[in-house]
């Protein structure tokens, strides 16, 4: 179907204050009670009805006893100025002035699984008390796709090891992160410490992520011609707990995902025995939303959370 030209010079004719004026009229069924709708004196809105009778070549609405009544012409013309009336209202006013306790929105947030396990509990609690009726969804995240799914609108913001971008996204760093060794309490009576011998002699459970931060400490050990005995991986963070709790096994993962799964699973954290390059964790968006309101609260909130993370 072949999209109608909108005739600009046309519309620039029309006062929208008259379109304010026709639907007060309409939902009031009297000029009387219209003008105290709109905080006007009777004669004014009178003037506007005349505009508006001239403009569309119809009475618009008839005398009914106390009331006015609409013409057809003038009850299709009413119903059409609501409609757009409440456009304006709901999607244009509510981007110039957003308000978090009132909005409705959908925030789409990209993120790894093993960051959304530690930075979505308490974003999620934020978002509840303060935009109660927003909603907020989650998509899983690969750095390196991070860029092109805000391009395509998929998501509203990223949150991850992501440093590429071109000219029309936005970064700001939140923290940066490196890495420990997680692992069950009992596997200390086994080993007193993890030491840089026994790091490679214990086995090792693996999270087998696209997300470039997981690689790092691979990357490390294969340019120190070193490996690590992977016994198990598993694309899935949140596996490592209870795999960790039935086996005398490690595993290397980011500091803030360590303490919180040591934390909720009775597990231990050691110090990793050898040097590893830090990463840093940013938020990233589209050019496109930088000035938006509603996202500019959001980012805002997510950078809280992240500065309230232990």
């Amino acid at each position: 179907m072949q999209e109608t030209t909108i005739n600009h010079a046309r519309l620039a004719e029309i006062d929208l204050n008259l379109l304010v004026a026709l639907d007060a009229i309409s939902s009031c069924g009297s000029v009387t009670k219209a003008a105290g709708k709109l905080r006007i004196n009777q004669s004014s809105l009178s003037h506007q009805l005349g505009r508006l009778r001239e403009l569309f070549g119809d009475e618009l609405f008839v005398r009914n006893g106390a009331g006015m009544s609409p013409t057809p012409r003038g009850a299709v013309i009413a119903k059409t100025a609501s409609e757009i009336l409440r456009h304006i209202d709901r999607d244009l006013l509510n981007v110039i002035a957003f308000s978090p306790s009132e909005t409705t929105r959908v925030f789409k947030l990209g993120i790894p699984d093993y960051l959304e396990s530690v930075l979505v509990p308490p974003l999620a609690r934020f978002c509840l008390g303060a935009a109660p009726h927003a909603r907020l969804e989650l998509h899983s995240l690969e750095h390196q796709k991070a860029t092109d799914m805000l391009d395509r609108g998929e998501i509203d913001v990223a949150v991850g090891n992501v440093s590429e971008g071109g000219v029309v996204h936005k970064r700001k760093v939140l923290f940066d992160d490196n890495y420990v060794c997680l692992h069950s309490l009992a596997l200390l009576e086994k080993v007193r410490s993890i030491t840089f011998e026994t790091y490679f002699e214990l086995p090792h459970v693996a999270v087998d992520l696209k997300e470039r931060a997981c690689r790092l400490v691979d990357d490390t050990l294969e340019q120190k011609k070193l490996g690590r005995k992977i016994v198990v991986s598993t694309p899935h963070a949140h596996a490592l707990p209870e795999l960790l709790e039935s086996l005398a096994a490690i595993a290397t993962v980011p500091r803030l995902f360590g303490r919180s799964a040591a934390k909720a699973h009775g597990l231990a954290v050691s110090p990793l025995p050898f040097q590893v390059a830090p990463f840093q964790i940013s938020v990233v968006w589209h050019a496109s939303s930088h000035m938006d309101p509603g996202m500019i609260w959001f980012r805002g909130a997510i950078a809280d959370v992240a500065r309230s993370l232990p």
